[in-house]
């Protein structure tokens, strides 16, 4: 059951003093040693030798040479066509890299899906149902309800085995999709599908595996019908709006930086996640217009990475208007407004069949090859005032 959002008026200083942000924790002793600053370089640079010893990238030493000059990835070269356009308009690898940790002060809740959505339900915002909790082998169902208990395997299997439901599984702490499937209920048999393959699921194995790794949270979601609009665009996935929003210092309100609109294809069903196969389009922030979308040139294995046509369905990208584009901004504002201490969030909202945005999941450090495959942040002069004041910019 939905619980409905309270209106705000995102014109309103939603505090009426400044305040710094911070939010005191213990630091590390390397921390201690390093300072913030000298911490924040090496674990830059160590992000930085772990990205360039995977990647493959089919561009000439030279140009991979000039890149890291740069302080871009090689990749990076390719998403945004550089030099051709400016690397100055653009957030490059290293200073992004390195200004994580020193911008929010506590990304807990973004981190933990249960976490932000209990502060997401208290603030009356609409939230995907939680079926069940799984964590160490213990399975504690429906914990934002009334019926909130701890149930068996065999009782698990019986409150998913409804014909024809579908829900998302996925890791409490994951990302880009990660370790994320969708799970079906046909003929009395529970169905994994992800990408282009389906598999029939052992419930039990499955539980038995989770309790043999490592403590990690997996969480059962109903999965929520999205509205037509983006039900047209590609009916297999989740097509989930990424919108960022940043929040300078010395100013009383977030504003939101970009907005992309994601969408699913054959590869990445039940996601919508641009590095496995997806499309990322941009939105105008003004009217909710769509633009061209980009298919990510190194990972989507197609040879048209320009889109204005969803490839797999036919469906016009270009030019449609997202249909209440204004209350998708209102949300996510209201949103980021109530979390004072984190300065920037990426948030992935789907808009349900009732036109209400549902705030799936929020992000400390939202990918910007994402965003910035449509252009870069610093040609806008208030996100590059904001990444200014963290030595980004």
């Amino acid at each position: 059951m939905y619980l409905e959002a309270r209106h705000l008026s995102v014109t309103e200083p939603m505090f009426t003093a400044k305040w710094d942000g911070r939010v005191y924790e213990e630091p590390s002793m390397l921390r201690l040693f390093l300072g913030g600053k000298g911490y924040s370089t090496l674990r830059a640079g160590w992000k930085w030798l772990k990205h360039e010893r995977r990647a493959h990238v089919p561009v000439p030493l030279r140009q991979k040479f000039e890149m890291w000059r740069r302080g871009f990835f090689a990749e990076s070269a390719v998403l945004y066509d550089l030099p051709r356009n400016n690397p100055r308009d653009y957030v490059n690898d290293f200073q992004y890299h390195r200004m994580i940790g020193r911008v929010n002060e506590w990304d807990g809740l973004y981190n933990q899906k249960l976490a932000l959505r209990a502060f997401l339900l208290a603030m009356g915002f609409r939230q995907a149902p939680t079926v069940a909790y799984l964590l160490e082998g213990r399975i504690f169902a429906e914990p934002f309800t009334e019926r909130a208990r701890y149930i068996t395997p065999a009782e698990c299997l019986e409150l998913l085995r409804v014909e024809g439901a579908r829900y998302v599984v996925k890791p409490e702490d994951g990302r880009r999709g990660e370790g994320l499937f969708l799970l079906e209920c046909r003929n009395g048999q529970l169905l994994r599908r992800r990408g282009r393959e389906t598999q029939p699921l052992d419930l039990g194995a499955f539980l038995q595996q989770a309790a043999a790794g490592p403590p990690r949270a997996t969480l059962i979601e109903r999965w929520v019908e999205q509205g037509l609009f983006w039900e047209r665009l590609f009916p297999e996935s989740a097509n989930t709006l990424r919108v960022l929003t940043l929040w300078h210092p010395d100013d009383l309100t977030p504003f939101i930086a970009r907005a992309v609109q994601r969408i699913g294809t054959v590869d990445t069903v039940p996601t919508d996640n641009w590095s496995g196969g997806g499309i990322s389009v941009p939105v105008d922030l003004a009217t909710g217009r769509l633009g061209v979308g980009r298919l990510h040139p190194l990972k989507s294995g197609r040879q048209d990475q320009r889109v204005t046509h969803h490839p797999d369905t036919g469906t016009p990208i270009e030019g449609a208007v997202i249909p209440g584009w204004s209350r998708v901004a209102d949300a996510v504002l209201r949103a980021a407004g109530g979390l004072p201490f984190n300065r920037m969030g990426g948030w992935d909202v789907l808009v349900d069949r009732d036109g209400e945005p549902v705030i799936v999941e929020g992000n400390a450090n939202s990918d910007v090859n994402l965003l910035q495959v449509h252009g870069g942040l610093l040609a806008d002069s208030a996100a590059s005032r904001f990444y200014r004041a963290f030595g980004a910019a």
